[in-house]
C-alpha cells in the first residue's frame, strides 16, 4: 500500500492530468480566434461565403442506422415514398425523427452520388422538403476523368452566375454533342457546378439549382471535381472531433496512471 506521501504524488499527477486535458479545448479556441485575427489584420477574407457545412451524412448514417450506397437505389426510393407519404406528416419543420432520417437518406445521395445512380424523382422532389430540413454534408462522388474545378469568389457571384445560366440556355447546351464540342457549354457549367457545391445559398441565384439539373445530363462527360480524391472519399466515413478528443484524454489519463506509478515507486 502507498504511503501517504505516495497517495498525495498520485493525486497530484491526477491533478496535473486534469489541467492539461480542460486547457486543450481552449488552447484550441484561442489559437482559432488568434489566426482569424491575423487574417483580419492582414486584409484576408475569413471565406465568410462558403457553404455552411450541416452534420456529418456519415456520422447520421452511422447514428440512424443507414448507409450511404449510390448503387442502392431501392433503398433512396423507399426514403422518397415515406417523405411524400401525407399520413407521415413529413412537409413540415415539426416532423418526426423518421422523416428526419428519410430526409438525410436522400440528401445525402442527391449530393454525394452520380446524378444518373440517383432515382429521377428524387431529383425533381428533393426540393419540395428542403425548407423544412436541414441538409448534411458530403461531398460530391469524385470523377476520375474529370481535373479540378477552377476556383470560383462567392461574394456577388450572383449576376455572374445568372448570366452563366443564360449562356448555357443560348448555346443549346442541354444537347450533349454542344456540351462536349462547346467550351462556352462545358465551361460554364463547370462553373455553375463549382458554386453549387461550394458556395453559400445566399451567394447563388434562386434558377442555379434548376440549371444544375437541367444540363448534368448532357455536361456529365465533361464535369469537374469541386473536392479532391481524398476529400470524396473521406466524407463516407465520420469524422467524429468528439472521437479524437476522447483519444486525445484516454492518452493523457494514461500518461497520469504511468507518472503516477513511477511517482510511489520512487
Amino acid at each position: 500500500m502507498p504511503s501517504r506521501f505516495g497517495v498525495r504524488k498520485i493525486f497530484a499527477a491526477f491533478g496535473t492530468a486534469f489541467v492539461l486535458l480542460s486547457s486543450q479545448p481552449v488552447a484550441a479556441h484561442r489559437a482559432s480566434n488568434s489566426a482569424s485575427t491575423i487574417r483580419t489584420l492582414l486584409g484576408e477574407e475569413d471565406h465568410a461565403h462558403a457553404k455552411v457545412k450541416g452534420p456529418q451524412c456519415a456520422c447520421l448514417a452511422d447514428a440512424q442506422g443507414w448507409k450511404i450506397d449510390c448503387a442502392d437505389s431501392a433503398a433512396m426510393s423507399a426514403a422518397l415514398t415515406y417523405l411524400e407519404t401525407a399520413g407521415n406528416n413529413c412537409k413540415t419543420k415539426s416532423h418526426s425523427t423518421e422523416c428526419e432520417k428519410n430526409y438525410n437518406i436522400i440528401s445525402a445521395h442527391h449530393d454525394h452520388c452520380d446524378h444518373d445512380q440517383v432515382p429521377e424523382e428524387i431529383e425533381k422532389e428533393i426540393h419540395e422538403f428542403e425548407g423544412y430540413y436541414t441538409n448534411c454534408d458530403i461531398k460530391r462522388k469524385y470523377y476520375t476523368l474529370g481535373g479540378e474545378c477552377a476556383a470560383i469568389e462567392c461574394h456577388d457571384a450572383s449576376a455572374e452566375l445568372t448570366t452563366a445560366i443564360a449562356d448555357l440556355a443560348a448555346n443549346q447546351c442541354d444537347v450533349a454533342a454542344n456540351c462536349a464540342s462547346k467550351s462556352k457549354c462545358y465551361e460554364t457549367y463547370r462553373k455553375i457546378l463549382m458554386a453549387h457545391d461550394t458556395c453559400d445559398d445566399d451567394d447563388l441565384p434562386t434558377t442555379l439549382e434548376k440549371a444544375l439539373h437541367d444540363y448534368e445530363e448532357a455536361c456529365d462527360a465533361k464535369r469537374c471535381n469541386t473536392v479532391s480524391a481524398d476529400a470524396a472519399a473521406l466524407s463516407l466515413t465520420c469524422q467524429s472531433s468528439g472521437a479524437a478528443a476522447t483519444r486525445t484524454a484516454g492518452a493523457l489519463l494514461l500518461a497520469a496512471i504511468a507518472v503516477a506509478t513511477t511517482l510511489v515507486a520512487a
